[in-house]
């Protein structure tokens, strides 16, 4: 007998489409979602790998919060302080001539001088330091012309005073000398037609108005714009105080400065220069503190 007939089919009804294999050679992966298993586990693997870092460091970090709780006592202990004037003057003293001792004398065991192996950390520290005693001595001149024989220190300011030192008298001081060795001789050359003494005047005339012209000026701006940032000063008033602050302070170095350069390199000895130097500085930056603190 003949084979049955196929049902009918209906003209809408259609075979469901054959799923194609991918062609690509390479099979990727779909990207894990937000919040699925794979990124929440990857997580908590690495919050355990934290907490188990934390708890082995924890051992080195015990002395390190207790030399931060000692200094926050002793800091507390200073500003409750009330100082004497000669104390003050003392301590600031006492920090310029060791900053003085260190940075001129000091030698390591190859014989090397400190500031010969290591010029930019030594320099580094001779401007904190330096900064550190004259803003000591800022502190307590305007109070003592008051009147007052005691004043209380401001510890934050001091610190600030430090780092400002860092950058305007230690580190910016360094590459100008260095700048000025290599444009100018460190002695006049004699060519016959003039003095011996005229050329050498001349030379050393011609340092010290560069450095009040550029040094000086620089270091000026410099520490104003640092002292500025560090007390958390618009950018406005940070120009207002330059502005108001840095013709006078220029004018006050070109009668301060000029004067011991000259006497430094023609009256004072040379093994007294270093002690002298540290000691003008430490006022100057007195002054320069002062002045910062004005507007």
């Amino acid at each position: 007998p003949p084979p049955p007939a196929p049902p009918p089919t209906s003209p809408t009804t259609r075979p469901p489409p054959v799923q194609q294999a991918p062609t690509s050679p390479i099979s990727r992966p779909s990207p894990a979602q937000p919040g699925s298993n794979g990124s929440n586990g990857g997580l908590r693997r690495g919050k355990s790998a934290l907490q188990g870092l934390m708890l082995r460091l924890q051992p080195a970090l015990v002395p390190l919060e207790r030399i931060k709780g000692t200094c926050k006592a002793l800091v507390k202990q200073i500003e409750e302080k009330t100082f004497k004037d000669y104390q003050v003057l003392s301590f600031a003293s006492a920090v310029a001539v060791l900053d003085v001792g260190v940075v001129s004398f000091l030698r390591l065991p190859s014989g090397d001088l400190l500031v010969e192996r290591f010029p930019l950390i030594t320099n580094a520290l001779q401007g904190a330091m330096l900064v550190l005693a004259g803003d000591l001595v800022a502190q307590m001149v305007p109070k003592s012309l008051n009147g007052l024989k005691e004043t209380k220190l401001d510890v934050l300011r001091l610190g600030k005073a430090s780092a400002v030192g860092v950058v305007s008298v230690g580190l910016w001081p360094y590459y100008w000398y260095y700048l000025v060795d290599a444009l100018l001789p460190a002695q006049a050359s004699e060519d016959g037609s003039y003095p011996t003494w005229m050329l050498q005047g001349g030379l050393l005339g011609l340092k010290i108005v560069l450095d009040s012209v550029v040094h000086g000026a620089i270091s000026i701006v410099a520490s104003f714009a640092l002292w500025s940032l560090l007390d958390g000063d618009s950018f406005d008033k940070g120009v207002t105080k330059i502005k108001h602050k840095f013709m006078e302070t220029w004018v006050m170095d070109w009668k301060a400065w000029p004067a011991y350069n000259f006497l430094c390199f023609t009256i004072i000895p040379l093994r007294l220069r270093p002690l002298t130097s540290g000691f003008a500085s430490t006022l100057w930056n007195a002054y320069i503190s002062h002045q910062s603190q004005k507007v």
